[in-house]
């Protein structure tokens, strides 16, 4: 599901699907000259999904 909400924004590249302890894990691969986290997660959020951010 929130790959999904990920795939079809402007400035997304890439959205690889995962899974850590029973949770989905999308690693996101974007141009931050088009899209920032924020407009990620606001999609994340409409789309229910969005649960938490983590940054390497």
């Amino acid at each position: 599901m929130g790959k999904a909400a990920l795939e079809g924004l402007a400035g997304v590249k890439k959205v690889t699907r995962g899974f850590r302890g029973f949770r989905e894990i999308n690693t996101v691969t974007y141009d931050p000259d088009v899209i920032g986290p924020e407009q990620m997660v606001a999609a994340l959020k409409m789309a229910g999904t969005y649960v938490g951010t983590v940054t390497p």
